[in-house]
Parts: structure tokens; C-alpha cells; sequence
């Protein structure tokens, strides 16, 4: 497997500027793999660039870099760094980490996406380098509270709800207890903002028993989501999918909506499908697959036949695919090679079969779920 690379882009604007640009590259280029402020283990690709040395506008350039970069560094005033970025701002779930770092090295600050993009681990990594200063300044960081936002970023959780979360987040400024709830084991000591309660998984299936208070609820598992409890879905689902010739995307779609429904299970917690290779030209599973952004695998019928366990199997696929069972077999076989590549402990090398083979308009959907688990720092 490609091992995964982020880009960082460093501008400076003088000769002292650009001297510590190359500093700051030789540190992010050299550091560990493993790094805090990477969230995930991964290589760094850094290019400096001195302004004076850009081919064509300015302007242009760090448009290019807001773009594809993954960090964005301005050695440099602040102000530049604000006019030059201004006109690209859009969220702060999508735009690159934005750091200013003044040209002695005395300061680093972090602009835009302080915790979803990771900028204020950034800017404390670099300071403790060039021995300077952070100045970090989002008030959970300024008061040591828990940051729900932070918390889903560094787990790999999607977030059914920004609003609901930037409330949370206020509450817990204001020192509110947060109820919270996890479907597996989470690793070092919860936060004191946090509480865990039974009651969220108790009364799961019924949106009207609330405490009140605020809640998070962190698994795969999503109910239509009331005014206090935010849903935080690890991706750690896998769809089986087996269906006759022909079948549309938006036949298959339907199907499997309503199949997550019913099971209230969350669509976002799906990061990858499956099916035999017999499937593999199937346009419309093709379709669905491009449609949820997620990567599909085929098999050979002779490697799902072989996979250890017990499926539901049937004498009437055999004939047509060669194999028992396509959709319990794929899922379990798509999901153990994404558990062996995500892995982070032993536990999250396994995996297992959630929901068995159900079947409907021509076609048959299984679930199998990568273990999975959450860590607070």
C-alpha cells in the first residue's frame, strides 16, 4: 500500500524570511512519521517558495497552495497572511491548517483551522523547534476544555451535526457536564467536561427520553438525531453487495438506505463494498460506489469460497456465481484487508460480520464492522 503524503507550503517575503523558510522545511521534512500534529501517520512534502521568485501573481500562487496544501505557512507579517488568504476561506472543515510565523522566529500562529486542521498542534510542534512562542488562542485551548471537534478529528469520526457540535463545545466552556456514551472501549481518561451515560445507550431507539443536557454518542449506530445528542461515526462499515444483472444505482441505493434505517444504522460510518468479481462491470454498483465516494473490491468466487466462517449459503448462487454466498463473504474479506491497512492496535486488526445477509429486489446486502476504537489524550 501507497503510503499516505501531505503537502505543506511555506511563502516568505524577504531574505531573513526566507532562510527560515528553509529551516521550517528541513524541520516538517525530518520529523516523525508518527508526529501529533500529522493526525495520522503519514510522509511530509514540503516546498518553500520565496515571493519574489513566483512565476506570475502572488495572489495566484497561494490560491494554488490554499488548494492542495494540507498546511499553509506565511513567514511573515499576519496581515499578509490575511489578505493573501481572505478571498479563499470557506469552512473550517475543509481549508488547509494557516500558520504566520514572524521572521526572527519568535512567534507561531496559527490562523485558520487551529483544531480541525490541525494548525495549533502545528504551530507547537514548530515552536518547540525554533524555540518560540505559540499563540494559540481558541478558548477550549486557552482554558483546557474538551473540544468535540478536536476529539472527532484526531479519531477518524464524522460529525452528524457542526451546529450541535460548536454548542457542545460552548457548553463545555461554560461548564456544563456533557453526557457521553461509546460503543467500544475508549482508551486514556475521559475529559472532566464528559460523564459517561447509560442512559443514551438505554433509551437509543427513543429520541424523547433525554436528560437535557448536551450528549455525544460515538459508534456506528445514528438515530434521527434529536436537539442534544451529537452522533460521532467512525468509518468502520463495509457493505457486501451482491444483485442481479442490470440493477441501477438508484435501485441499489434505495435498497440499502432502507436497510440502514431499519437497523439505524449511520450511513457515514461506510468506508468501503464489496462483491465477487463477477460484479466488477456491474454499472450500476459501480455507479452507487462513485455516487458515496467509497472504494469498491471484487473478489474471486474461489477466494470467497475459501474465507473461514459461518455464512448463509445457497445452493441457487452457487450455480450463478460459483460461490455460496457473495455478500456476507465479501464484506467479511474487504473488511479484514482494510482492518490489516487501518490498524493503529492489535484489537483494530480484526473484524466482524454486523448484519447477515438480507435480500430484496434483486439484491442482497451484508455489513461486516472493522473493530474500532476511540483515545482521548
Amino acid at each position: 500500500m501507497k503510503q499516505q503524503e501531505i503537502q505543506v507550503s511555506i511563502i516568505s517575503f524577504s531574505d531573513n524570511g526566507g532562510r527560515l523558510a528553509n529551516e521550517i522545511k528541513q524541520i516538517l521534512q525530518h520529523c516523525p512519521q508518527n508526529a501529533q500534529w500529522l493526525r495520522q501517520e503519514c510522509a511530509v512534502k514540503v516546498r518553500a517558495q520565496e515571493s519574489s521568485k513566483v512565476s506570475g501573481s502572488l495572489k495566484a500562487w497561494v490560491k494554488e497552495a490554499f488548494a492542495q496544501s494540507k498546511v499553509l505557512i506565511f513567514v511573515g507579517a499576519v496581515g499578509i497572511a490575511v489578505r493573501l488568504t481572505a478571498d479563499f476561506i470557506t469552512d473550517k472543515w475543509k481549508d488547509p491548517a494557516v500558520l504566520a510565523v514572524d521572521e526572527r522566529g519568535r512567534f507561531v500562529i496559527p490562523l485558520l483551522s487551529g483544531h480541525v486542521g490541525g494548525a495549533n498542534d502545528c504551530a507547537r510542534f514548530l515552536a518547540e523547534k525554533l524555540l518560540a512562542v505559540p499563540v494559540i488562542t481558541t478558548a477550549t485551548d486557552l482554558y483546557g476544555k474538551f473540544a468535540v471537534d478536536v476529539f472527532a478529528v484526531k479519531n477518524g469520526l464524522s460529525v452528524s451535526d457542526r451546529r450541535l457540535a460548536k454548542e457542545i463545545s460552548a457548553a463545555a466552556l461554560k461548564g456544563e457536564k456533557i453526557g457521553f456514551a461509546c460503543e467500544r472501549q475508549f482508551f486514556g481518561s475521559l475529559p472532566q467536561e464528559l460523564e459517561e451515560s447509560k442512559e443514551i445507550e438505554e433509551n437509543f431507539g427513543d429520541g424523547n427520553k433525554r436528560s437535557g443536557r448536551y450528549e455525544i454518542y460515538v459508534g456506528v449506530r445514528r438515530r434521527q438525531e434529536d436537539q442534544r445528542t451529537l452522533f460521532l461515526n467512525p468509518r468502520v462499515l463495509v457493505l457486501g453487495i451482491g444483485c442481479k444483472k442490470g440493477k441501477s444505482m438508484e435501485e441499489i441505493e434505495t435498497f440499502v438506505r432502507g436497510k440502514f434505517a431499519e437497523a439505524q444504522l449511520a450511513l457515514d460510518s461506510v468506508c468501503g463494498a464489496a462483491s465477487v468479481d463477477l460484479k466488477k462491470q456491474e454499472r450500476g454498483l459501480a455507479a452507487f460506489c462513485e455516487k458515496w465516494q467509497i472504494p469498491l473490491r471484487t473478489f474471486p468466487a474461489g477466494e470467497l469460497a475459501e474465507l473461514p466462517g459461518t455464512f448463509t449459503e445457497s445452493e441457487f448462487v452457487t450455480k450463478i456465481t460459483g460461490v455460496g454466498n457473495v455478500c456476507e463473504r465479501a464484506a467479511v474479506k474487504c473488511a479484514m484487508e482494510l482492518a490489516a491497512q487501518k490498524q493503529r492496535r492489535a484489537s483494530q486488526a480484526r473484524c466482524s460480520l454486523l448484519q447477515k445477509k438480507t435480500a430484496g429486489n434483486g439484491i442482497t446486502l451484508a455489513v461486516a464492522q472493522i473493530d474500532w476504537s476511540v483515545e482521548f489524550e
